[in-house]
């Protein structure tokens, strides 16, 4: 079993629906978490995880909040877009063979 490490703090349900945030807010969310972790990786990797849900996120009022939210992770130089399947693939194929 593999577990892939996900922050509650940036879900868009606990951001929309559990403290009724502005997109706005949910924008300034994601690039403080995301300009801390880039920050901190100068010595090692970091995972940033931002949990998404079709019938929260995918809101039409919410879009343009979600695209400016991408739109700064994109500019980050070394910052890996993916999912988590892919990040759990990555982590098997490179460890494989090695204890845990």
């Amino acid at each position: 079993m593999l577990s892939v490490p996900h922050s509650i703090e940036v879900n868009d349900i606990s951001l929309f629906v559990g403290k009724s945030l502005s997109g706005s807010d949910f924008v300034q969310i994601v690039k403080d978490q995301l300009d801390q972790l880039h920050a901190d990786a100068a010595g090692s990797g970091q995972v940033m995880s931002l949990v998404l849900h079709p019938f929260v996120i995918n809101q039409p009022f919410r879009h343009t909040y979600l695209d400016q939210a991408l739109e700064h992770i994109a500019q980050h130089p070394g910052v890996w877009l993916t999912t988590s399947d892919e990040i759990a693939e990555h982590y098997a194929r490179t460890t494989a063979g090695q204890p845990a």
